[in-house]
């Protein structure tokens, strides 16, 4: 039976490097995830006695990889590009969100920041009636490699689940209320700077953009990120159903038509009367594996992309999307709306 990891599962090699999984279709042989933590006697964070360093661009992920670990990169003939991936044989742990706050509950005496996660969690569960086995905590408290600076991200499973949370967590930050609060002008200065390196995007453009997103915020004074996955029996796709051959980069502009996908992860926009530049084929949906472009537009907002355009191939059909997030110049802005 092949192993079965999905988005905001974290995987442990015999290495010693820690992974956070993308995405829900694998490879039967491997898992798709890219590196995240490695060991490093000068790292800013431990577990077990051993010092651990972050690593959060992906370009310097990969090239991380490829001086001293090369054979967690393989070049994949379904998506047809090299992507980081675990083989079976060297899945140490399997760390799953779930589980990780079900050990919390038990714990008796968890940290202050997996009580907040756990807090968190059981306001959500308690104020939409979801059932508690469809909500996990990820990232560094689901690796006990979280500091008194961490954030807490949680993750929800289900469609039904996520519009839920989405919906009360809207009414939340609108009366602050339930211990939830918006992003600090702070906050945001601070992910616009990281985020706006090489672009002339203004910091009020970029301010109105995320301050408008729900599944970030503050928890009680911590910053907070929510992951929206799909569930096991709504993931319709297995690998090699289709393949996807890049064609290049490019800019599009175009029209969102439906959103109702955006605030998964992957987020996935449906758009319209979308022009591409350089002359290439416009592409019909933007789809992006990084949590940061979910509730990035809304239906009828004029947008300009800039990523990897893709031909999408199956049995039936063919059809082009763009994938953004790959690469640091990658945007998704909303420069308008229709008409």
């Amino acid at each position: 039976m092949q192993f079965r990891a999905r988005e905001g599962d974290f995987i442990e090699t015999f290495d010693g490097l820690i992974f956070d999984v993308k995405g829900l279709v694998h490879p039967p042989d491997r898992v798709i995830a890219y590196v995240r933590y490695l060991p490093d006697r000068r790292g800013a964070r431990e577990k077990r006695g051993i010092r651990y360093r972050k690593v959060y661009d992906l370009a310097a992920r990969t090239n991380l990889l490829r001086a001293r670990w090369p054979e967690y990169l393989y070049r994949d003939t379904v998506f047809n590009k090299e992507l980081q991936a675990i083989r079976a044989d060297k899945i140490k742990q399997h760390y799953v969100p779930t589980e990780r706050l079900a050990e919390i509950l038990s714990a008796t005496r968890p940290d202050r920041m997996e009580r907040l996660a756990l807090d968190m969690a059981e306001t959500l569960v308690r104020e939409t009636g979801i059932l508690a086995s469809k909500i996990g905590v990820s990232g560094s408290i689901l690796v006990g490699l979280h500091t008194a600076r961490s954030d807490v991200d949680l993750i929800l499973y289900g469609s039904d689940v996520a519009r839920k949370c989405y919906s009360k967590l809207r009414a939340f930050l609108n009366t602050r209320s339930e211990g939830f609060s918006p992003c600090l002008q702070s906050d945001l200065r601070k992910l616009h700077s990281q985020r706006n390196q090489g672009f002339s995007l203004s910091f009020e453009v970029f301010a109105r953009q995320e301050g408008l997103k729900v599944l970030q915020g503050k928890f009680r004074g911590i910053d907070y990120f929510i992951r929206c996955v799909k569930d096991w029996n709504e993931t319709q796709e297995s690998y090699g159903d289709k393949r996807y051959y890049p064609v290049g980069r490019t800019s599009v502009y175009a029209t969102i038509s439906d959103d109702t996908e955006s605030i998964f992860t992957p987020c996935l926009y449906h758009i319209v009367d979308a022009k591409a530049a350089r002359k290439t084929t416009a592409p019909s949906q933007i789809v992006s594996f990084r949590g940061r472009f979910c509730e990035q537009a809304r239906d009828g907002e004029r947008i300009l992309a800039r990523g990897t355009l893709e031909r999408v191939v199956d049995k039936r059909s063919e059809t082009y999307r763009l994938v953004i997030g790959e690469n640091p110049r990658d945007r998704l802005m909303v420069v308008g709306r229709r008409g």
